[in-house]
């Protein structure tokens, strides 16, 4: 492979959406510049995200999206690559377009110093650059029926209506996001593109004083909320009630949290609940994720005193996750470890979506990690790529 990688520039917008509208387009119609507007503006900023080899006759063959997205967790900031966009020319298949171009993306964010790398799609596809499939994301469906007997059919109280890019209730609805203990960071200047990609028609919940108490990012059809974020938990599960008894009798609610407050009030009058994965991902930087996500599961739930030391094989990391009376974290250490694993079953084992004995047995000394495990690794899929 002699190709240049390139990075596109703004000049080259218009001809990055067609070949991506093109490539995706084979099975059913895409309109990239409009399903995800918080990343392709046709600025060099947002342009120089995308990796790109260009063919003989000078036309895009292959492009590889990497767009850096600031997740905070509690009082830390990680630094993560969505990537996105994978894409490859029909004519230009089969000639190692894609393994070149996601080897170099990938050896990028390790120079760049990347935390973690998240993405969607195939899991044997990119288990070969590093990724697995992992993390957790609470998938709670709803029937009319079940708000009709847990609220005993009592009127709503809350309406719902369209988000509009007013200042100021774009101010409101981003202090709700930023109040979450997890959540990305999004620039208030482009938080209304994050609340409509995917297609998200936003509405959002006023109470009978008029108050703004949550909002909702429904898909196209109306029976998925990608995202609801609430005051507290009683206004989310409010939120819920009058979409299913005002907009559609049913609706599936993803959530990407910790075990939390508003999760188990949800789930009081779900009809179902699933845990899932949040997406394919690779860790870098296994010290800091590790005692970010830890602080984070034992702030929402406080976790039994332990202690653990885990080799990661292929990274040459080993860590010390550590509970007791001054709280949990995680720290690079030279201690003997209690397990030796590859980054692919750590991934898993630490990060699930399954519990540690889906993933293998542990011993004794390590033990403690099934009532740790799996830690919170997922965010909203209004920050998905």
């Amino acid at each position: 492979m002699t190709s240049q990688i390139i990075q596109l520039q703004a000049s080259d917008f218009d001809e990055a959406m067609c070949f991506l509208n093109e490539v995706f387009g084979e099975h059913a119609p895409h309109d990239f510049a409009n399903l995800l507007p918080s990343i392709y503006q046709p600025t060099d900023e947002h342009m120089r995200c995308n990796y790109a080899v260009r063919s003989e006759n000078g036309q895009l063959a292959a492009v590889v999206g990497v767009f850096p997205i600031h997740w905070r967790v509690g009082d830390v900031t990680l630094k993560v690559a969505g990537v996105g966009g994978v894409a490859v020319h029909p004519d230009s298949r089969g000639k190692g377009y894609m393994r070149f171009l996601m080897n170099h993306a990938v050896a990028e964010m390790r120079r760049t110093g990347y935390d973690l790398s998240y993405l969607g799609g195939r899991r044997q596809r990119y288990a070969y650059f590093g990724y697995e499939v992992a993390g957790t994301t609470y998938s709670l469906s709803f029937l009319k029926d079940n708000a009709r007997h847990a609220f005993a059919d009592q009127d709503d109280v809350l309406s719902l209506e369209p988000v509009i890019d007013d200042a100021d209730t774009i101010a409101t609805l981003k202090a709700l996001h930023d109040a979450q203990p997890l959540h990305c960071i999004r620039p208030i200047e482009t938080f209304y593109n994050y609340l409509c990609s995917w297609h998200s028609r936003p509405a959002l919940a006023r109470n009978h004083n008029g108050k703004i108490v949550g909002y909702i990012t429904p898909n196209r059809d109306n029976l998925v909320l990608n995202e609801l974020v609430a005051e507290n938990p009683e206004a989310a599960s409010q939120i819920v009630r009058a979409w299913v008894n005002q907009v559609t009798e049913r609706v599936k609610v993803l959530l990407q949290t910790p075990a939390s407050p508003v999760l188990r009030r949800l789930n009081e009058f779900a009809e179902t609940l699933r845990i899932e994965s949040s997406g394919n991902w690779q860790i870098f930087n296994w010290a800091t994720v590790v005692d970010a996500l830890i602080k984070a599961q034992h702030a929402a739930n406080p976790l039994p005193h332990g202690s653990v030391v885990l080799h990661i094989k292929d990274s040459a990391s080993t860590i010390l996750l550590t509970v007791d009376a001054d709280g949990a974290r995680c720290q690079a250490t030279d201690r003997k470890p209690d397990m030796a694993l590859d980054s692919l079953t750590t991934t898993r084992l630490l990060f699930g979506p399954g519990p540690t004995s889906t993933v293998t047995a542990l011993p004794e000394s390590a033990s403690i990690l099934a009532s740790w495990c799996p830690l919170p690794l997922g965010f909203s899929n209004q920050d998905h790529i």
